[in-house]
């Protein structure tokens, strides 16, 4: 039996795992549904609801605990000014596992964790990659006329 054992560590590096779990509850708030491994799955529903649970009190003592966290304020802010107040009613229990079935390759567990209640436009927030520029006149392939200097 494993006494005072908190947290799994995947056979992963202290930073590694941090920055790994970091990520996932990135991606949840951003997108509002993640993907992964069963004990993956299981860790990120404990943290993330820690975190929207801290959320929820709204203070600046809390904004600036979820940013030390995650290092990024439009998350911090999708977490506390769009999430956190759909969740009022809820002391626990903010996010889902769904069984989604195994893996090809390995054959792992697959599960689906996701937010209880998301706001409806939760997964265009991610800025997207591909923007449009808008179409610019092309220049002529003609050579340059020289310039005559003036005296």
């Amino acid at each position: 039996m494993l006494h005072r054992i908190k947290t799994k560590t995947f056979n992963r590096s202290t930073n590694h795992r941090r920055d790994m779990l970091r990520n996932l509850v990135r991606s949840l708030i951003e997108v509002g549904t993640v993907t992964t491994t069963d004990s993956k799955a299981k860790e990120l529903r404990r943290l993330s609801d820690r975190l929207i649970h801290k959320a929820q009190q709204g203070t600046l003592a809390s904004r600036q605990l979820l940013h030390r966290f995650f290092g990024k304020r439009d998350v911090v802010n999708t977490l506390v000014d769009r999430i956190a107040p759909l969740m009022t009613d809820r002391v626990s229990g903010f996010t889902t596992l769904t069984k989604v079935g195994n893996r090809k390759g390995d054959n792992g567990k697959m599960l689906t964790v996701t937010l209880v209640k998301k706001p409806a436009n939760l997964g265009s927030l991610k800025k997207s990659t591909t923007q449009t520029k808008p179409v610019t006149k092309i220049k002529s392939l003609a050579p340059k006329a020289a310039k005559t200097k003036k005296n």
